[in-house]
């Protein structure tokens, strides 16, 4: 469980409706059903138009990794990775076939097998950069469903405003009911920009994050594969694969490669 996606959407609501008391209104004013059902359907409807079924049906997936995200570890791959290695070049790349089956990544599992099978360095890499490729594009569908989300729901707001001022200015009788008449026509403006702000501009820039961090994992994997299948050594692939990490994390873990080759 994300507790940051979960913390980060309690805190940016309550700070809202915190907002909202200490001006001494009541929430129950703001609740109003027909800005709702034009802001929110309307949001929902003009976003799905540009995808097809088969993408909608797998938006729950992607949305899940915003709130629920893989524990991508890094240096825990490199170190199995330079594992692999160190055992290949003791033993030959064939010794690696025991392993395969213990492997729970997917990805990782995949490359190893190519590995092993005697797939040539081209095919090899050809192949596991169009998985990536497919997996960027995966994740780039729910975080533009997203983010056509936090693109239309404000302008749907502005379209409610007018509605309900059109409708107020046809009906104007008294004066005194304009100020009400006024703010209540506001409330699609508030749901508009207030859902896109505090929910679905958040939640494309989240699943951007989760996709980031899931493509520097293949890649790790993708790279330490091909340092195998060159012979290069375990030191060497070590190094290699830390580079992919931030320079404050490329010191944990340095020399493992070296304890193993002794």
């Amino acid at each position: 469980m994300n507790l940051l996606t979960i913390g980060g959407l309690l805190m940016a609501w309550g700070a809202l409706m915190t907002a909202v008391i200490l001006d001494g209104a009541s929430l129950s004013s703001f609740m109003k059903l027909a800005p709702a059902i034009l802001v929110f359907g309307g949001t929902i409807g003009a976003s799905a138009i540009g995808f097809s079924m088969d993408q909608l049906k797998s938006l729950p997936a992607k949305t899940k990794r915003a709130f629920i995200t893989p524990k991508f570890d890094y240096h825990g791959v490199i170190e199995k990775l330079v594992g692999f290695a160190t055992k290949s070049r003791r033993d030959g790349v064939l010794a690696l076939e025991d392993s395969i089956e213990t492997i729970e990544d997917d990805f990782m599992k995949k490359g190893l097998q190519m590995l092993v099978d005697g797939v040539d360095m081209d095919r090899l890499r050809e192949t596991l950069e169009q998985d990536i490729a497919s997996l960027k594009l995966w994740y780039k569908e729910g975080e533009e469903f997203w983010k056509q989300m936090g693109g239309f729901s404000p302008t749907l707001g502005i379209i409610g405003t007018v509605l309900g001022l059109i409708q107020m200015l046809s009906e104007l009788e008294d004066a005194e009911s304009m100020g009400p008449a006024i703010a209540s026509a506001f409330i699609a403006t508030m749901y508009g920009v207030s859902a896109a702000n505090l929910l679905y501009l958040p939640l494309c820039n989240k699943i951007k994050t989760v996709c980031n961090a899931d493509l520097l994992e293949k890649k790790i994997i993708l790279q330490g594969l091909i340092c195998m299948q060159a012979g290069i050594s375990p030191r060497m692939t070590e190094q290699t694969l830390l580079s992919f990490l931030y320079p404050e994390s490329k010191t944990t873990g340095e020399g493992k490669a070296r304890e193993r080759e002794k």
